[in-house]
């Protein structure tokens, strides 16, 4: 009887252990992130009631306790949002992030957004971990010169995670300027007309942008010559900068083409001044790949040359490989950093620190990433943007389990009540 008694309480224990967990798994079925937990029980001791010899035994326990708490690492759902900074780990992973006291946890919800201060932060205010990519500088704002203004100081389309331990927090100026790209190289591609008469004029015209930002037009005029040989065709070209009769800088020349249109000397360059940069022009460089004169071809007229203006910022998105990429209003994108995708030996062994956010233990091991052959750090999952992933809890199983559970306490609080009163009729028949 009094076995009973131990059995229904141990009983009625594991069990509202049990309830709590199921019940606090539905209470965070529209959790970001959530990862459902699945209690997990053991027997606390047996006894031997009749021994087999050393082959077999019937034993009867004496009740149940919570043995552990087991993460449902199952994929959410993934659900499309409007924040471009929202942000969903399609398969392992957790995104670090860095609380009071730099303390660190990790998440896999992705509702994050910016601060004051620019730093992305999550929903307690706790800063995403990553590498920044070290690109953004300060200048003087060139709208208002009292100001100073965040500037990219370097182009890059990627960027590499350093270190696990050396992550930090990811700030995003909310303005930035992209300074001008002046132009250095510039390409025509044409078929000058064959039946063009001497003196005739054809022109093609690229657009520069000069070391201050400020844009120019090359324009180079191709004038056939008085002067033709007994085969091919010559002509004569200039070259200038702007204002056609007072040009910045110009450029004479002359090109010949052999019977079947190829320009006979090869490459054809030359270089002009474009307020202080070189820009070095490319006219052909094989018989056929640039300026050629043919009859009849149907050849499409090309000038194409490098350099951007200056640009502000338009926004940030984060691609698939984590990057933070700031576009600009001139057409310029350019990585600033990348969101750190931490992984664990042992995903079990995290410990909970609140709903949808964990630590590491010793039992987890310490945060790695992921390597491939040649050591290049690899996230091992698909960062997908403007995206959240839902929790995990099937509300089917979560509710049929917690009835279970309900019912599963009663049954222990009915047999201590039973064992109660069949020791009180022990009693009484003793009396």
């Amino acid at each position: 009887m009094n076995q009973s008694f131990y059995n229904g309480i141990a009983g009625t224990k594991s069990h509202q252990s049990g309830i709590d967990i199921w019940g606090n798994n539905i209470a965070n079925v529209n959790t970001v992130g959530y990862k459902a937990n699945t209690p997990e029980f053991s027997t606390i001791f047996s006894q031997a009631l009749v021994d087999g010899g050393g082959a077999t035994s019937d034993e009867i326990g004496f009740g149940s306790q919570l043995h552990s708490t087991a993460i449902d690492m199952s994929q959410g759902t993934v659900q499309q949002s409007d924040n471009p900074l929202d942000l969903a780990i399609q398969g392992d992973g957790w995104f670090g992030v860095s609380g009071m006291n730099n303390r660190q946890f990790f998440t896999r919800s992705g509702l994050f957004s910016t601060n004051a201060e620019g730093y992305i932060t999550d929903g307690q205010g706790n800063f995403l971990l990553g590498t920044s990519a070290n690109n953004i500088g300060t200048m003087v704002d060139p709208e208002d010169p009292n100001k100073q203004i965040a500037v990219l100081n370097e182009s890059v389309t990627s960027v590499n995670l350093s270190s696990p331990e050396a992550q930090g927090k990811l700030q995003l100026p909310a303005r930035m300027y992209y300074p001008p790209e002046p132009s250095t190289v510039a390409e025509f591609k044409a078929n000058l007309p064959v039946d063009y008469l001497p003196g005739q004029r054809y022109n093609v015209r690229a657009g520069l942008i000069a070391p201050d930002g400020t844009k120019h037009t090359l324009t180079v005029t191709f004038t056939k010559s008085a002067q033709q040989p007994a085969l091919g065709s010559a002509w004569e070209y200039r070259a200038y900068i702007d204002d056609e009769a007072a040009p910045y800088s110009e450029v004479t020349g002359t090109l010949e083409f052999d019977e079947q249109g190829g320009l006979r000397t090869v490459p054809a360059t030359f270089t002009i001044d474009n307020y202080g940069q070189p820009v070095e022009v490319t006219l052909g460089t094989s018989r056929y790949d640039g300026l050629v004169s043919i009859a009849g071809a149907d050849i499409a007229t090309s000038a194409n040359a490098d350099g951007f203006p200056e640009g502000y910022l338009n926004g940030y998105r984060i691609d698939q490989e984590a990057n933070i990429v700031a576009s600009f209003n001139n057409g310029r994108l350019s990585a600033i950093g990348k969101v750190a995708v931490f992984h664990f030996q042992n995903d079990q062994g995290l410990e909970k620190a609140g709903s949808n956010i964990y630590m590491s233990s010793p039992n987890s091991g310490a945060p790695t990433f992921f390597t491939d052959e040649e050591g290049n750090t690899v996230l091992g999952a698909q960062v997908i943007n403007n995206a959240l992933e839902n929790s995990n809890v099937d509300l089917t199983t979560a509710l049929t389990e917690l009835i279970v559970m309900q019912k599963a306490f009663d049954a222990n609080a009915k047999s201590i009540t039973t064992s109660d009163q069949m020791i009180q009729k022990a009693i009484n028949m003793k009396k």
